[in-house]
């Protein structure tokens, strides 16, 4: 059943419902990701004589067990969980099954590691946004919106003017959220500047864009658009944010490492470590559970506290010469 989904033969039962499925994931992103993760239960369903309709709960263990020996790390493993178990979920609402057999219990579940995204330091991230502010108010825009929020790029590129709201005085963005969650989060004085002056000075391709404080700007108009009034796509997102960094002088180390995710762990970890209750920090960045939220969180992490540093110190004194620190 290689290349299962999309459907590829019209009298395959499976495959329409797998791709009528994934045809109800509002991002392309999310849809592409289902159709890699249905594609490959499916197969594993063929390849063990499994029908995918009558699976039971210990036939997905199987599969779980087979993807570990693969060498799929726990992220992985639980994110095809999840995306199987929502397929199940929409077949059993749908009457096409009877049961949804990838609803395992919490034991069951893979472990999610913590996502290895490194948080810039206050130090980096100022540098970013001032070198940002030096370059295009559309760079302007993308960098403060997205560490003065913490909202992944997807949700940011999915953005319309029309989503750009006053709620009791504050200037709120209300963002599509992953699984069609919405909600609002609040962009300060700062970003709004940064924001409104990108799109005062925005022209589209037989569009007028106006100001998100004027009449009109309702329409579906992308929040942050590419010079022909389309929307931009990760890619350019992630080698902008780079461009920035080299330009800021940022060390190379940190530049190879950065990413859009890297403004979200940086969002996290900088409220955290200014008291920032976790319940709030969680929902501001749209987490379901305040585990994911730690798992960006790097405040109680500072490798300049490690004890290697004091036990450098402590054996260096017993050396006969004086050893330059820095690694060779």
């Amino acid at each position: 059943m290689t290349d299962l989904v999309p459907a590829q033969r019209p009298g395959d039962h499976l495959a329409r419902l797998a791709a009528a499925f994934i045809a109800t994931r509002k991002s392309e992103h999310t849809r592409d990701a289902y159709r890699r993760d249905l594609t490959a239960w499916l197969n594993w369903c063929t390849g063990n004589g499994v029908n995918p309709l009558d699976a039971w709960p210990a036939h997905v263990q199987l599969w779980m067990t087979h993807l570990e020996r693969c060498g799929d790390a726990g992220t992985t493993r639980a994110r095809r969980l999840g995306a199987v178990s929502s397929w199940y979920g929409w077949l059993v609402r749908h009457q096409e099954a009877q049961r949804n057999p990838a609803d395992l219990e919490r034991a069951e579940r893979p472990t999610r590691a913590p996502r290895p995204a490194p948080a810039l330091s206050d130090e980096h991230a100022a540098a970013l946004l001032d070198r940002s502010d030096l370059d295009t108010p559309r760079s302007a825009a993308i960098v403060w919106l997205l560490i003065h929020t913490g909202i992944r790029v997807g949700e940011l590129l999915a953005a319309n003017t029309a989503d750009i709201a006053v709620d009791r005085g504050h200037t709120v963005l209300h963002v599509h959220g992953k699984g069609g969650k919405g909600r609002t989060v609040t962009l300060v004085p700062p970003v709004v500047a940064r924001l409104n002056g990108y799109l005062a000075a925005r022209t589209d391709t037989g569009t007028t864009l106006v100001r998100t404080d004027q009449a009109g700007a309702g329409q579906q108009r992308p929040l942050i658009a590419t010079a022909t009034g389309a929307r931009m796509d990760r890619k350019a997102v992630r080698l902008l944010l780079r461009r920035l960094a080299r330009a800021g002088g940022l060390p190379t180390t940190v530049v190879e490492q950065l990413t859009p995710h890297s403004t979200r762990a940086t969002y996290v970890t900088a409220a955290l470590d200014e008291g920032v209750p976790i319940y709030d920090v969680a929902r501001d960045v749209g987490h379901a559970s305040t585990d994911t939220t730690r798992g960006y969180d790097r405040s109680q992490y500072d490798p300049a506290k490690a004890a290697a540093y004091r036990l450098m110190g402590r054996f260096g004194r017993h050396l006969d010469r004086t050893d330059d620190p820095a690694p060779r």
